[in-house]
């Protein structure tokens, strides 16, 4: 980051990519690290490891429940917006509560920031181009979300909202904000229970238990690693690249089934693979779409920086990490 940038805030920065970014931060010149988190999805484990650290402040609260959020961040030079529902199981069991943390949460920082005249970096979703036919979604892609009736897009939706709330105040000359969209980011302290596949699917091979795949397996994702994306975090406020989208993700893409498939070769498991159907886990509330890869030409281009580990290399970091850690 440039000099001039000392302080930062971090919202939702106990939760897996808020911990990565703080042990980014910590490795440059910074002098205080705020982190404004309520613990719901996040991990104070994740923390743990800062909280002797003079740098770091922590308040355990809900942006939108700081009463005092203008004072809260007077004086910070940065504000890293992570803070909202993750994960497809964590959305469908609390459609409302993540609504409200996405709009009510993202709306009250971004006042803050006006207020304190401190430019900001907002994480958005590759849930936002919802099933587009585009063979590869670049950031003019055109959203294509399904009906109310299936609440999996109620997160999709809330987060453009969010990114229009942003860049209408951009539009207006209030804001400097920097939108990223993160497509299926993983890394060590990625927890499973939100429905993250790639841990689920490890901490079941590790203990012999069958691998469960929603659907039919032939959906394709790709994934990116957890220290890319604080790379690219770091380096577009360090750019100030201002009022514009980036896609932040791989190109490489897998299968479902052959994630699975992959996890339970690496790990030397018995465990089995079992399908269920999105209707059997979900209900008729679901849809899902079958690919979902980026166009990354232009985060490389603009940072010069491209990601640095294939599926296959992070998949047995994380396998690694599990049998330390387990």
């Amino acid at each position: 980051m440039k000099n001039n940038l000392k302080k930062v805030v971090i919202t939702g920065g106990a939760g897996f990519i808020g911990s990565n970014l703080i042990r980014k931060l910590i490795e440059k010149d910074i002098e205080k690290i705020l982190v404004i988190d309520d613990l719901s999805t996040g991990n104070i484990d994740n923390i743990s490891e800062f909280k002797d650290n003079n740098l770091i402040e922590f308040v355990e609260s809900r942006v939108e429940d700081c009463q005092n959020l203008n004072s809260l961040i007077e004086g910070y030079d940065f504000c890293f917006h992570l803070a909202a529902g993750v994960g497809v199981q964590y959305i469908m069991e609390n459609v409302s509560k993540a609504l409200l943390t996405n709009i009510e949460g993202t709306h009250k920082i971004i006042e803050s920031c006006k207020v304190n005249g401190i430019p900001l970096l907002l994480t958005s979703t590759s849930e936002v181009y919802g099933v587009s036919d585009d063979p590869i979604w670049t950031e003019e892609s055109k959203s294509l979300i399904g009906p109310p009736t299936k609440l999996r897009w109620s997160y999709a939706a809330s987060k453009l909202i969010d990114e229009f709330l942003a860049l209408s105040e951009f539009n207006d000359g209030k804001l400097n904000p920097i939108i990223v969209r993160l497509f299926n980011i993983i890394g060590n302290n990625q927890l499973s229970k939100f429905g993250m596949v790639v841990p689920k699917f490890i901490e079941a091979a590790l203990e012999n238990k069958p691998l469960i795949i929603h659907g039919d397996g032939t959906q394709t994702r790709s994934f990116t690693w957890v220290g890319d994306v604080v790379n690219y975090f770091y380096l577009l406020a360090e750019k100030q690249l201002y009022g514009e989208i980036f896609n932040i993700g791989q190109t490489e893409e897998i299968s479902i089934k052959n994630l699975a498939e992959m996890i339970i070769k690496e790990t030397d498991s018995k465990s089995e693979i079992i399908f269920k159907t999105h209707k059997e886990v979900y209900g008729e509330r679901f849809e899902d779409p079958m690919r979902r890869t980026p166009s990354i030409k232009k985060i490389v281009d603009a940072t010069d920086y491209s990601p640095t580990m294939t599926i296959p290399e992070m998949i047995k970091e994380i396998i690694d990490y599990k049998k330390l850690n387990s």
